[in-house]
């Protein structure tokens, strides 16, 4: 097939649009206008339902198709692939089970606004109703089109070949305008093959600029700030690097406590403030958790922040403010929604950010800054993120997690890519691994769905080829999705996962203990080495937790996957912070009401 070159053709021609001179199948045209949109990687599993649309794939150089070996896990792929790269990501599956076995990958990505096509097969419109096999029509008791409903921004099946580049464009514009998500297409088998005359569109032409907070919200809010005593920024998933790299110079010039919600770690900073405290909420740093419970803050501003249960500890209302609560989100429905709002900005964060850089750095410090000053020593003068120095033991000779989180952080770096997985691991990581310049870090929060990075690490890798890249995972999270470890030998990339092996799943299991029944949360010692070199990776035990970071850094250097077992403390509770007291709270507050 015939590859577009857009840059030639838009020099040429600046209209928006284009025709080829020859038709097209609806395979070959969908193809053309992924590349087109940017797309390099489709991730899924074929089925006879997308057999053209494979062979279309197949045949374009400038896309390449990767075979997962469960269709959740090709949905977290995708998922941490746009993460990583800032792209629509695409998945895609035959119909009924493989569509179905998408879901859950694809909730998580709408949970946590990630920009995500969704490609499934369907079965022959004229076999609609009778029974076909693996039918997952509207006429059938399992409709896949409007499961995906609810877990995306948008589900339709394309009943005509005569509107499917239209209605392409508008998934790829919705999946990517304001508030990112996951949209999904049905195509039906006798749809692909038939041919069209293709009508490319260029990508700026029907994809909308991001909505920009006006100059009054910008020196309004500059205002609240020169003139507060007791101020909190608070940035979450929703502020791009950029965003909170620009954020970090504000603070730090008018010494303003910066904090994180648990979601917004690792974004690949260019600059980290010196009043930065980390991350407030579920395994909140301790800097986060002093300064809140010994202040009352008068203004704070929140910047793509949902103000979730896990980021604000089940809605501590420390983080009402007692003169002005400013909430920026390009989602107009998040403002307002859980702490009330005087001022709400419906705004990108990398516009308003931009806007209060610039107009607050120019500004002379003056005597509310150095009161301020004052004011962040005691709570600024530790470190934020104290790594045990000594190696952490118990009588067994077996380490505790935090030693795992201490050689991720030696191994990779400031310019790799850590990604942590679902449960215990995932609140270790939280509150021990340091935030670096450079250094990118991904987690799920939003569905916490166990697996994700297990699998969604593959798709970390093709995005960032150059970068050293791991993955944390609990033995439950792998015992989930370990199987893409086949996936990874085939692409031979030199990924590393490191298995936080404690026999359980970790956190259902530390709230059993004290019901004093932990039989459904308990696994057995599994031999995951034995497992992965079957695989074909590289794998081996760490018996001396001294050699781990070591070992994970020879890992990046193979051309095959490397999987390492971990055999930790099962007694050790990771980092939960005022999380059970913050809970206890609310439900008084709500009990009380």
């Amino acid at each position: 097939m015939e590859a577009i070159n857009l840059q030639s053709s838009h020099s040429k021609n600046t209209s928006t649009k284009f025709f080829s001179n020859k038709k097209k199948s609806i395979a070959d045209v969908v193809v053309d206008t992924l590349v087109q949109a940017g797309v390099s990687k489709v991730f899924g599993i074929p089925g006879g339902a997308t057999i053209p649309f494979h062979v279309s794939l197949e045949k374009h150089e400038d896309i390449d198709f990767v075979l997962a070996k469960h269709e959740g896990g090709a949905a977290f792929m995708a998922d941490c692939y746009s993460r990583l790269s800032g792209n629509l990501s695409v998945c895609c599956s035959t119909t009924g089970p493989g569509a179905t076995n998408l879901m859950t990958g694809v909730a998580s990505a709408y949970m946590d606004s990630i920009p995500m096509l969704v490609v499934t097969g369907m079965n022959p419109i004229d076999t609609w109703g009778r029974g076909d096999f693996q039918e997952s029509t509207p006429y059938t008791g399992i409709d896949t089109t409007d499961m995906f409903k609810s877990i995306c921004k948008h589900s339709e099946i394309i009943v005509s070949e005569k509107i499917l580049q239209f209605r392409l464009r508008c998934a790829i514009a919705k999946a990517l305008s304001g508030r990112p998500g996951p949209v999904h297409i049905a195509i039906p088998r006798d749809l692909w093959t038939k041919e069209v005359t293709p009508e490319y569109w260029y990508p700026h032409s029907y994809l909308s600029q991001p909505p920009s907070a006006s100059e009054q919200d910008v020196l309004h809010t500059a205002d609240f700030l020169r003139l507060s005593s007791r101020p909190l920024v608070l940035f979450g998933s929703g502020a791009s690097s950029n965003a909170v790299s620009q954020l970090m110079e504000i603070c730090e010039y008018l010494s303003i406590p910066i904090a994180s919600t648990p979601r917004a770690k690792g974004k690949d900073l260019t600059f980290l403030s010196k009043t930065y405290i980390g991350s407030v909420g579920i395994a909140a740093t301790a800097s986060a958790d002093n300064l809140l419970a010994n202040n009352k803050f008068d203004v704070i501003l929140t910047v793509g922040s949902g103000f979730g249960s896990y980021a604000t500890n089940s809605w501590n209302t420390v983080l009402i403010p007692t003169h002005a609560m400013i909430q920026v989100n390009i989602d107009p429905s998040n403002i307002g929604q859980v702490f009330p709002a005087d001022l709400g900005i419906v705004s990108d964060g990398q516009c308003f950010s931009k806007k209060l850089h610039q107009n607050l750095m120019a500004l002379p410090q003056d005597e509310n800054t150095n009161k301020r000053t004052k004011w962040l020593e005691p709570y600024i003068k530790y470190e934020v993120w104290p790594l045990p120095k000594e190696h952490v033991l118990n009588e067994a000779g077996l380490p505790s997690p935090v030693e795992i989180i201490k050689a991720a952080d030696i191994a990779v770096g400031n310019d790799g890519v850590i990604l942590a997985d679902s449960n215990s691991i995932l609140l270790w990581a939280t509150h021990y691994l340091p935030e670096r310049i450079g250094r990118r870090y991904i987690s799920a929060w939003g569905g916490a769905s166990m697996g994700h990075a297990t699998a969604g690490v593959i798709g970390a890798k093709l995005a960032s080829p150059d970068s050293d890249v791991m993955a944390m995972v609990g033995d439950g999270c792998f015992l989930m999705n370990g199987n893409e470890v086949a996936t990874a030998v085939d692409l031979k990339l030199p990924i590393v996962w490191v298995i936080n092996a404690n026999m359980q799943l970790g956190m259902i299991h530390y709230e059993l203990r004290s019901l004093g029944c932990t039989e459904s949360a308990t696994l057995h010692q599994y031999d995951f080495v034995m497992f992965a070199k079957s695989l074909g990776a590289v794998a081996h035990h760490c018996v001396d937790i001294t050699k781990l970071a070591d070992q994970i850094k020879a890992g990046f250097l193979r051309d095959k996957p490397t999987v390492i077992q971990v055999n930790v403390d099962p007694e050790k509770v990771p980092p939960l912070g005022n999380k059970k007291q913050c809970s206890a709270d609310w439900k008084n507050y709500i009990n009380s009401i």
